[in-house]
């Protein structure tokens, strides 16, 4: 049922009220607090048609009410009225960002976890920051270094900036010449390809070339771990303790089920859709069956070119100031990417 504009006034009023108190909204401080142009009963009678609607919930303890996950999806897609996004509001976001950009990391993991810590620091809520599936990048580089005849590591570096090494052991002897051979047909072969298209028949051609040689085994294998580490999203966590100061998590019992869950398997904190556009909000019960039912994320995107997209998110309670939250986010995820291509991006396409 579409619901009147009275209704959805006194809704966003009630929203509003429970965002900036954690308490919930009864009809005489909704019609005493803001300037609504109808009674106190009639906000009452609307209060009880939103409830019995679902965009209202009743707390047994109190005669106020508090918005329902489905309340809080009618305001973030219709009611909510962003701040404007004025110039000056972003100085805090680039100046967090300036300490990254003077060390100019090489490495986008941990570029990703820093942006996750600072934009926890910023907004005083847990943080999710989330890598892409690398499968699109490619190995700029191979490096096999001989430690004595038996034990090698290997070094692989990417057009990501990602270095990954191993140190392997082989079952035979290996000269300096086969390890120099098979490194110069790994460059020759191997690099410069998205890590999709190494495929079997790609390392074949690496097999016949290189010729036989104890180390092509644990090369191969080297590289089959590499490319399905790469191809998983890491997810990286900061602040989760930060959660403890809001009022919905004075029950420890509660709280320590949250923070178990989101610390035991970071991959719990994927959002079902991996691919967004802009600002995304999973509110309550949208983000699973679990113990994040009770909170919402807010996702924004980054982009790495056309290695992938990633993304950088809060989490709290359903009880937060989506609007001003979401713009922050969105400022944070603009000077994300600016960095990415200062870092990345531009330095790849002039070499």
């Amino acid at each position: 049922m579409e619901l009147s504009e009275r209704k959805k006034q006194i809704l966003k009023a009630i929203i509003g009220d429970y965002i900036r108190t954690a308490e919930p909204v009864g009809s005489k401080a909704l019609a005493e607090g803001h300037a609504l142009p109808f009674s106190s009963a009639t906000i009452r009678n609307e209060m009880s048609e939103l409830e019995e609607m679902g965009y209202l919930e009743k707390p047994h303890t109190s005669a106020g009410r508090i918005p329902s996950p489905r309340g809080y999806r009618l305001y973030v897609d219709e009611l909510m009225e962003q701040p404007a996004d004025a110039e000056g509001d972003e100085g805090d976001e680039d100046a967090a960002l300036q300490p990254m950009l003077r060390t100019k990391v090489r490495e986008l993991d941990r570029l990703i976890q820093e942006a996750g810590r600072l934009i926890s620091s910023l907004t005083n809520y847990a943080s999710v920051a989330i890598t892409p599936a690398l499968t699109q990048i490619s190995i700029r580089q191979f490096e096999i270094i001989a430690v004595d005849k038996m034990n090698f590591v290997i070094v692989v570096v990417t057009d990501s900036g990602t270095v990954k090494n191993k140190m392997v052991r082989t079952m035979a002897d290996v000269t300096k010449d086969e390890a120099e051979l098979l490194t110069y047909v790994l460059n020759q072969t191997l690099t410069g390809l998205p890590l999709s298209h190494i495929t079997t028949e790609r390392f074949d051609i690496v097999r016949r070339a290189a010729g036989l040689t104890a180390l092509l085994a644990p090369v191969a294998e080297y590289v089959a771990e590499l490319i399905e580490e790469l191809g998983d999203p890491k997810v990286f966590l900061e602040g989760a303790n930060k959660l403890l100061r809001f009022p919905e998590y004075r029950d420890l019992h509660k709280a320590q089920a949250l923070l178990d869950y989101m610390e035991d398997d970071r991959k719990h904190l994927l959002p079902a859709t991996r691919k967004i556009d802009g600002i995304q909000f999973f509110i309550g019960p949208e983000n699973g069956a679990n113990p994040l039912r009770e909170t919402s994320a807010i996702y924004a995107k980054y982009d790495i070119g056309t290695i992938g997209q990633g993304m950088i998110g809060i989490v709290g309670p359903t009880r937060m100031d989506y609007a001003k939250l979401s713009a922050q986010l969105s400022r944070f995820a603009k000077g994300l990417n600016r960095l990415i291509a200062e870092t990345f991006l531009d330095e790849k396409d002039g070499n």
